[in-house]
């Protein structure tokens, strides 16, 4: 992939939020897919290979419709917080971009506790 374009606007809906980069490209991401792809120390060993992944999901769809409130973190993430379920996930801009382009945030790579 080529470099990721830099978000120019973020329209948060009902149930999902619209992205605009600097290249044209538009895009939809649901607040179920961003919730299950929280990269916090809690959920993100949620999504091994296994069971717990797809529980995770289920749990996801089991809350209610929200629409987060949303602030920068730096100028490289955004952090989503939620009435309920997890708001400690700080979204790194590529994470953004990967659920956008329908692509796994985590390259496929398992959750290994420490430094990445």
């Amino acid at each position: 992939m080529s470099e990721m374009p830099e978000l120019t606007r973020l329209e948060r809906h009902d149930t999902n939020m619209s992205l605009t980069y600097s290249d044209g490209g538009e895009f939809t991401v649901s607040y179920d897919d961003l919730r299950h792809a929280c990269p916090c120390a809690k959920c993100a060993p949620l999504r091994n290979e296994d069971e717990t992944s797809k529980s995770l999901r289920r749990q996801v769809e089991a809350m209610p419709a929200e629409k987060p409130k949303v602030r920068t973190v730096g100028k490289y993430a955004l952090a989503f917080e939620w009435d309920q379920g997890c708001s400690s996930g700080i979204y790194r801009f590529e994470r953004i971009w990967a659920l956008a382009n329908n692509q796994d945030p985590d390259d496929g790579r398992s959750y290994v506790h420490g430094a990445w």
